[in-house]
């Protein structure tokens, strides 16, 4: 019986893991929230350098000032794409909280590890242009994306983007993670 038990176990353990092939893999058909969870990845793909510079400099990872223009200028950008300011603020702040999540992960490595820590500072102004070109994109891409926030399946469809965009860009866990925050407010 328990012999029974593992075969079946192994065999269901297969075929999930040959359907996450298929989800996985660059050539799975991209759904709505392909393009939308990509801009998000791209948006925490500097969440790295960022993270770097508060080492560095010892500056806090809380930054309230400066979320409070990033979300302003995304609620604004929504508003003349005719999408819910409140709701673009709402994702956008899943965005600052999800590279927190990665920041500080990577702050926590490094104090127990010192010797895998960034030791100069890395120029931020590549990443506030990056962050800066993130935006309109990512509010470009809820506007196409707008009418399946409210589909039934919204959330898986979610869910399979990020795996699909995670396995793509060989994410790590502590990425994985912060891309799993960043897409919570994207279903109605």
């Amino acid at each position: 019986m328990t012999r029974r038990l593992v075969l079946l176990a192994v065999l269901a353990l297969l075929a999930c893991c040959a359907g996450c092939g298929t989800i996985a893999s660059p050539d799975a058909a991209a759904g709505p929230w392909d393009p939308v969870v990509g801009v998000m990845a791209d948006r925490l793909a500097t969440a790295d350098t960022v993270a770097a510079s508060k080492y560095v400099s010892k500056a806090a990872v809380e930054d309230p000032a400066r979320e409070r223009v990033v979300l302003d200028a995304a609620a604004a950008a929504g508003a003349s794409r005719r999408l819910d300011p409140a709701e673009v603020a709402a994702v956008l702040g899943d965005q600052i909280a999800a590279s927190k999540v990665v920041q500080y992960g990577l702050l926590e490595d490094w104090t127990d590890r010192p010797t895998t820590a960034p030791t100069t500072p890395p120029d931020l102004a590549a990443v506030r242009t990056t962050l800066d070109a993130v935006t309109p994109r990512l509010v470009e891409a809820l506007a196409t994306a707008q009418a399946a926030r409210t589909d039934p399946v919204c959330r898986g469809e979610v869910t399979s983007a990020a795996v699909r965009v995670a396995a793509a860009r060989s994410l790590d866990t502590l990425h994985r993670r912060g891309l799993e925050r960043a897409v919570r407010s994207l279903c109605a």
